[in-house]
C-alpha cells in the first residue's frame, strides 16, 4: 500500500505541477517572472499551512482519517485550481509529433538538464536533515520546526522576489545569483548553525534563493529553448529532477551514517554545497553561451 501510494501520489503531482508552473510564462509577455513567482509561491505557503494542519489531524483523528481528509481537500482544491489552468490557443494543436527530439543533441539542453539534476539532488536535503542537525546541537524539536517554518516562508518570498528580479536583471543572471547564494549557505552557514540565531539565518538564506529556483526553472527553459517548446522541455527537466530528488537524500543519509560523522554533519553540508556549486557551474556555462556580456540583462 505504501508503494502504491508513493507511485500514484508522485504521478499525480508530476502531472499537475509541470503544466501549472509553466502556464504563466506562456501567457504573460511582461512581468512574466513575477507572474510565475506568485504562482509557485503557493508551494511554500502550502508547506507552512499543511504541516501543522496534518499534525493537528493526526493528534485528533489518527493517521488513517488524516490521510482521507488530506485526499479530500487535495481533490477539491486541486480540481478548482486545475479548472483555471488554460493553454494558449496556439498550443492546442500540439501533439507528440510536435516534440523536438533533436533537443537531446543540443549542448545547452544537456547542460541545463545537469543543472536541474544537481539542484534537485541538493534541494530537499537541508529540509530533511536540518531539524535533526539542530536537535543534535541541543535545540528542541519545536525550535527546529520553527526554523523549517522560517525556511518555508523565506522560500515563498524568494519565489516572488526572484521572479521580480528575473524581470529586472534577467532570468539567467538571477538564476546564477540564486544558485551561488544557496551554495554559500550550505558551505559557510550550515556548519556553524549551532545557535538559534545562526539557524534562523540559515533558514532565511537557504530558503530565499533555493525556493526562488522553482520560479526561475521554467523561465530559464523558456529563455534558452523558446516558449514554444516550454511544455515539452520542462516536462523532460522535471523528469530529470525526479531522479535527482530520488538520489539526493539517500546519499546524504549514507554520508551521515559514516564513521565519526554523526555529530557535526560536515560531510553532508559539504555534499549539498558541492551540488549547488556544480549547478552554478552548469548555469554559468549556459549563461556565457547565451551572451558573454556579463553586465547584459539576460
Amino acid at each position: 500500500l505504501c508503494l502504491a501510494e508513493g507511485i500514484l501520489y508522485g504521478l499525480g503531482c508530476g502531472l499537475v505541477f509541470s503544466p501549472t508552473s509553466t502556464a504563466p510564462a506562456r501567457w504573460f509577455t511582461t512581468r512574466r517572472g513575477l507572474a510565475t513567482g506568485i504562482t509557485v509561491a503557493g508551494v511554500g505557503v502550502g508547506g507552512l499551512v499543511i504541516a501543522p494542519l496534518t499534525e493537528f489531524l493526526v493528534n485528533h483523528v489518527g493517521v488513517p482519517w488524516s490521510m482521507r481528509i488530506a485526499g479530500f481537500y487535495i481533490l477539491v482544491l486541486g480540481s478548482i485550481s486545475c479548472y483555471f489552468v488554460r493553454v494558449p490557443a496556439q498550443d492546442k494543436t500540439r501533439t507528440l509529433r510536435s516534440f523536438d527530439w533533436g533537443a537531446f543533441h543540443d549542448r545547452r539542453f544537456v547542460v541545463h538538464a545537469l543543472m536541474v539534476f544537481f539542484v534537485t539532488a541538493a534541494y530537499l536535503v537541508p529540509y530533511t536533515y536540518l531539524p535533526q542537525f539542530l536537535v543534535s546541537k541541543g535545540m528542541s524539536s519545536q525550535t527546529a520546526s520553527v526554523i523549517i517554518a522560517v525556511a518555508n516562508v523565506s522560500s515563498s518570498v524568494g519565489r516572488v522576489a526572484t521572479g521580480f528580479a528575473a524581470d529586472t536583471i534577467g532570468v539567467l543572471n538571477t538564476l546564477l545569483l540564486a544558485l551561488v547564494v544557496s551554495s554559500i549557505a550550505c558551505f559557510v552557514i550550515w556548519p556553524f548553525a549551532t545557535s538559534t540565531g545562526v539557524a534562523v539565518v540559515m533558514g532565511i538564506l537557504y530558503g530565499l534563493p533555493s525556493g526562488g529556483y522553482w520560479s526561475l526553472a521554467p523561465l530559464a527553459a523558456g529563455k534558452l529553448f523558446g516558449l514554444g517548446k516550454l511544455a515539452s522541455t520542462t516536462g523532460i527537466f522535471y523528469t530529470v529532477s525526479s531522479i535527482g530528488a530520488w538520489l539526493g537524500n539517500p546519499v546524504a543519509g549514507a554520508l551521515l551514517d559514516g564513521p565519526g560523522r554523526t555529530s557535526n554533519y560536515l560531510s553532508m553540508g559539504l555534499y549539498v554545497g558541492v551540488l549547488w556549486a556544480a549547478a552554478f557551474a552548469m548555469a554559468l556555462i549556459n549563461r556565457l553561451s547565451y551572451s558573454k556580456a556579463l553586465l547584459k540583462s539576460v
